[in-house]
């Protein structure tokens, strides 16, 4: 269940996203999702159906598929990219680090979810994106003011937040009914990067 709420929590600190991956222009609706196992979709299942909710077509493919390709004939064939494959150390087909880096700078949009061990391959594409992961995955976020009370007493490394970003593509137009649980790594965001939502 951290691991849940750890992926939960980095995708809505590490999106690198447009216009474009937002309800209010539907013509962009086709969403490639690469995980490394099919076994995400149900796991995940409430993100994804939220994702559905707003009109958006989920295409799941395993991120190692040697026949994956962002492109036909020099025309991309999906609107917005989801990385739900933290560790994978190589993408299949004719998908690498570049690919991604030029469909994002070609105005499509790019999700990243990432767990306390992410593979280099997700680190440097997310460095380009302007997130930077903390490189030592036994080194947890310590936050003395803002941990979720529980049985172990000084642990203050599950940290219960409920101060974000205002953005209705993100978090959606409702209220969180609850804070968001976090357990996980340290990443930061470079504030000048214009791809990041602050």
């Amino acid at each position: 269940m951290v691991r849940s709420l750890l992926i939960v929590s980095v995708i809505s600190l590490v999106v690198a996203i447009s216009d474009s991956f937002s309800p209010e222009n539907p013509s962009d609706r086709r969403v490639l999702v690469l995980v490394e196992d099919l076994a995400v979709k149900s796991s995940h299942s409430l993100y994804f159906k939220s994702i559905s909710s707003r009109g958006f077509e989920l295409e799941f493919k395993l991120a190692d598929h040697p026949k994956l390709s962002l492109q036909r004939y020099g025309h991309y064939l999906y609107d917005a990219l989801i990385l739900f494959a933290p560790t994978i150390q190589r993408f299949g087909g004719s998908v690498n680090k570049d690919a991604i880096l030029n469909f994002v700078d070609s105005g499509h949009d790019l999700i990243i979810a990432a767990d306390a061990s992410p593979s280099d391959l997700i680190r440097d594409i997310a460095a380009e994106c302007g997130i930077d992961f903390d490189e030592d995955s036994a080194s947890l976020v310590i936050d003395h003011t803002s941990y979720a009370v529980s049985s172990t007493e000084g642990d203050h490394t599950l940290i219960a937040a409920d101060d974000f970003i205002q953005s209705d593509v993100i978090l959606g137009t409702q209220k969180l009914q609850a804070p968001v649980l976090f357990k996980g790594i340290g990443h930061s965001v470079n504030p000048a990067n214009t791809l990041v939502r602050h």
